[in-house]
């Protein structure tokens, strides 16, 4: 059954702090979700078809939900700590249990990495990702890091029009091939600028969410869905990044001050909800649930639509159990650490809502994403 939709998405807590959006944790999970059928029609199709619109969007919102974290809290060290506590315990975890099956039965997803104790801990603290290669968001995500502080420094102190420059010049450096592969493997800085985006969102959109008419504001809604998925579907290059930006922009916007449109009520589903919780476990998990899917089902015979339908049904089945694991036993008492560690070190600004807490993520997405 729908939950009701809320009166408004976009509240300030009774402390005056910028409250929790609990959609943008759905579209965050739909985002994770949707990575697995992107990658497993390139399992059955010679496609070019690569997964990268969703973690774009991934990059979107946490560029989004960071911002908005440090508009409660500008404090940079307990960013930072906050940062550490919700994304590298589920990363180590599964870089671990990667390197563990590999060791036991020689077992790898993708390409098969090395396993050396070095690249063990260079994967595990996110430098490399060859390991589990859908890591590489979460190397740009740290990489992102610092560019998301000075983002919101630049616009608290000069305004937007530093932000749009910005995000002029790296559209423009996504060009350039050495820039893109800047962080090796089969990382890609191309979509970096979407953080800035997200940065940029929040710090001034919420005048702009509102000053559209309702019409407008469905029919924005409904192009940006189109374009994003349209935008899914093509070859990777520079100029459709951008789009991916500009619709994840666009679909982040409304979702997050435009509470009204009845087009999002699907965003306040438990089972929507559920995935949005569980999202960036799920996002790194995800490759081993598609190689036992696998396994345990040969879709060759099907015609392909079905065959990619139904093992991306099966690999999600198969991932879910084990990311919801990862999220209840490794990702919320860690978060809970990172609070309690808050707490013994109080400042002015440091006092964040519990529930809050949950903004430091998204991603992915991917690739939070990822998200």
């Amino acid at each position: 059954m729908m939950a009701a939709v809320p009166d408004a998405q976009v509240s300030t807590s009774k402390t005056g702090k910028l409250g929790f959006l609990p959609r943008l944790e759905s579209l965050r999970g739909i985002a994770a979700v949707s990575v697995v059928g992107y990658h497993m029609t390139s399992q059955f199709t010679d496609t070019y078809v690569t997964g990268m619109a969703p973690v774009v969007m991934f990059f979107v919102l946490s560029g989004f939900v960071l911002a908005r974290s440090l508009q409660n809290n500008p404090n940079p060290i307990t960013f930072l700590r906050h940062r550490l506590f919700r994304l590298f315990p589920a990363a180590i975890a599964v870089v671990a249990l990667l390197t563990l099956l590999h060791h036991q039965y020689g077992f790898y997803v993708g390409y098969e990495g090395k396993f050396d104790p070095l690249n063990v801990v260079l994967n595990a603290i996110m430098v490399r990702h060859d390991i589990n290669g859908v890591m590489w968001s979460m190397t740009v995500e740290c990489f992102a890091t610092p560019v998301i502080l000075l983002s919101v420094w630049i616009f608290q102190r000069f305004g937007p029009q530093p932000l749009m420059v910005s995000i002029a010049v790296l559209f423009g450096l996504s060009f350039w091939g050495a820039y893109v592969h800047l962080l090796g493997g089969i990382s890609n800085l191309a979509p970096l600028y979407a953080f800035v985006a997200g940065v940029l969102l929040q710090m001034q959109g919420e005048r702009t969410a509102e000053s559209l008419r309702t019409a407008a504001a469905w029919i924005l809604s409904i192009a940006a869905i189109a374009l994003f998925c349209f935008c899914g579907s093509q070859k990777q290059t520079a100029p459709i990044i951008a789009l991916e930006t500009l619709s994840s922009s666009l679909l982040v916007l409304l979702v997050a001050f435009r509470s009204s449109i009845g087009l999002f009520a699907v965003l306040d589903l438990r089972p929507v909800r559920f995935y949005g919780r569980i999202s960036y476990s799920f996002y790194l998990l995800h490759p081993i649930g598609m190689w036992l899917a696998a396994r345990l089902l040969d879709a060759r015979g099907l015609p392909v639509l079905l065959a990619i339908s139904v093992m991306t049904i099966v690999a999600v089945a198969l991932t879910t159990p084990m990311a919801w694991l990862s999220w209840r036993y490794i990702e919320k008492p860690f978060i809970a650490l990172g609070r309690r560690l808050a707490t013994k070190q109080p400042s002015p600004a440091s006092a964040i809502e519990p529930r809050q807490q949950q903004l430091l993520s998204l991603a992915p997405t991917s690739g939070k994403d990822l998200e």
